[in-house]
């Protein structure tokens, strides 16, 4: 190893001389420059190979070549390139292979490698490096595609691109990617032909080269992205009527319909649907067909996602469709048919009910209808029940009725977010009375969820006494929160005059119940006692937090405190 190490760093002499001579590097840089080199040479020559290894040296001479490139530049230095920078390069081309041969399974340095081929001007390297990539790597239909990218568009070679194309879908026939990116090159060989003779044949071999595709690749994906694409090329209107006559007979997909309606708005017009279209109405001609193809599509196919993906498509109408009054007119009515026939999502309720309420076009018993018909369609809308729960906020009676209601058919945590909402709208002492009654009744995880939330707005409404009453109550009731505790500590430390044997009070609780694996509470409770309650029993304190807490939590707890003290 040495010896190759030695021969290495002899062959780089003439190059270390260039340096000195030309005034870039003085005696000292040389040295160092040296020194490292010999240092990554030993390192790449070790008998593990380490990946590192190679990349720190690669980087080490691609840096180097950069500092010579400013230091030519300050000094206007031109000469001896070849024998500089040319030399680097060729050393880092060698250290390349070796890297590569060491680790061929790494695509990353095969890319790495034609960035720098390409960088330095060995453009006449890349193929062949893509061919050793594609030798280890043809497995993966990336690898034909990035092949037949590199001689079509950087080397200009259409033939060789197309070798490789073909090559990769004799090993992968389903490959979309590579049949579109072969149908692209026929179709550019057509557009440059220079008689109708040889244009047809080019056309003819691109014909040849869909329909294959189309007849192995079990994914209507690719013919969307085929007519996409003869959409942007001349002379190929046959090859797309085609393709859509193609994309039609599979119109039992789903996934047919959206993509049509899309087209439509751009003006490509499939004939079979003018059936669907009502010509009479006050939209322009491609909306129409849009809102056609959609209606139709969730006649056959109803679906939430599909009537959601309608009034998305609408919602991203630009001024060149229609105008804007005729956009919130069709995201209205594509809303309601949704509505009529079931098939919104929560989401798109709610975005609905509040486009509806900003249009200002519906009266509340209006809206009352709409919001009862969609709780039958729909149970399980939550923005539903919030809206008529905000809409009855005046009516006590119907405010509980509409909870109990919804709490029947909601899921658990949204029939918590139900009661949060229910909890926060609320006016009324008597509501909140009410509410509270008709509380106690539900299941045991709402009851514990709204909890803390409860006794917060049963002191904002009715005050102090009947917080207190309150929180008697829910302490009655296991398990014992810490929320709920807190609630009732920030309540009692907001009076004028603090009651610091109720507040002690609560902190036992949260202590005797919460003071196994719980720092805070005793970080909070012996802070209470040296700020509004007695310092003496501090230290008390601290001795029962380290004698209950956790033997692996005992050490955070004398932490905290020893930071506190310093503060």
């Amino acid at each position: 190893m040495a010896e190759q190490v030695n021969q290495r760093i002899e062959d780089m002499i003439n190059e270390l001389e260039q340096m000195r001579r030309t005034g870039l590097y003085d005696e000292d840089e040389i040295r160092d420059i040296s020194r490292k080199r010999k240092e990554y040479e030993y390192r790449i020559q070790r008998r593990v190979k380490q990946k590192e290894d190679y990349v720190h040296y690669i980087a080490y001479e691609l840096a180097l070549m950069e500092d010579i490139a400013i230091r030519r530049k300050k000094i206007k230095l031109n000469e001896k390139k070849k024998d500089l920078e040319y030399a680097i390069a060729k050393r880092v081309n060698k250290v390349f292979k070796q890297f590569i041969y060491r680790f061929q399974n790494d695509l990353e340095i095969y890319f790495q490698y034609i960035k720098f081929c390409r960088s330095v001007g060995f453009d006449y390297a890349v193929s062949a490096i893509i061919g050793q990539m594609l030798q280890m790597h043809g497995d993966k239909p990336k690898m034909w595609q990035m092949a037949a990218l590199w001689e079509s568009e950087e080397q200009d070679n259409l033939d060789n691109a197309k070798s490789f194309l073909l090559k990769g879908i004799h090993r992968h026939p389903q490959a979309q990617e590579l049949y579109l990116d072969l149908f692209k090159i026929e179709v550019a060989l057509a557009l440059k032909a220079e008689d109708e003779e040889e244009k047809e044949k080019q056309i003819k071999r691109a014909d040849v080269i869909w329909r294959n595709g189309a007849k192995s690749i079990d994914d209507i994906t690719y013919l969307f992205k085929l007519c996409d694409l003869t959409l942007k090329f001349q002379n190929t209107e046959n090859i797309t009527d085609e393709v859509k006559r193609e994309i039609w007979s599979h119109n039992d997909k789903k996934e047919v319909w959206p993509y049509i309606a899309s087209k439509e708005l751009e003006g490509c017009h499939w004939e079979e649907i003018d059936e669907f279209v009502d010509e009479d109405s006050k939209f322009p001609i491609n909306l129409l067909r849009c809102i056609g193809v959609y209606e139709e599509a969730l006649q056959r196919f109803p679906d939430e996602k599909l009537c959601s993906k309608f009034i998305h498509e609408l919602l991203g109408l630009n001024e060149n469709v229609c105008s804007e009054n005729q956009k919130v007119t069709a995201i209205k009515d594509a809303w309601m048919f949704g509505h009529d026939n079931g098939l919104l999502s929560d989401d798109m309720y709610a975005f609905g009910i509040e486009l509806l309420k900003l249009e200002d076009s519906l009266n509340s018993v209006e809206l009352g209808q709409i919001l009862d018909t969609a709780t039958m369609r729909n149970p399980r809308a939550k923005s539903v029940w919030k809206e008529k729960i905000l809409l009855s906020k005046h009516n006590e009676n119907k405010l509980l009725s509409i909870l109990k209601e919804a709490t029947k058919v909601l899921d658990q945590d949204d029939a918590i977010y139900l009661w949060n909402s229910a909890l926060d709208v609320i006016e009324k002492k008597e509501t909140l009375m009410a509410l509270h009654k008709k509380f106690q009744n539900c299941e045991t995880a709402v009851l514990l969820a709204i909890k803390p939330k409860l006794l917060q707005k049963m002191y904002d409404y009715n005050g102090l006494k009947a917080a207190r009453e309150l929180y008697d109550e829910l302490i009655k009731t296991p398990p014992l929160q810490k929320d709920v505790q807190h609630v009732m500590i920030e309540i009692e430390k907001s009076q004028d005059k603090p009651n610091a044997k109720l507040i002690r009070k609560y902190y036992e609780y949260l202590v005797h119940h919460h003071g196994q694996d719980n720092v805070d509470v005793w970080m909070d409770y012996m802070n209470f006692e040296s700020t509004l309650g007695s310092a003496q029993f501090s230290p008390a304190i601290y001795r029962r937090a380290v004698a209950t807490l956790k033997k692996e939590l005992v050490d955070e707890f004398i932490k905290a405190q020893t930071l506190a003290k310093i503060k």
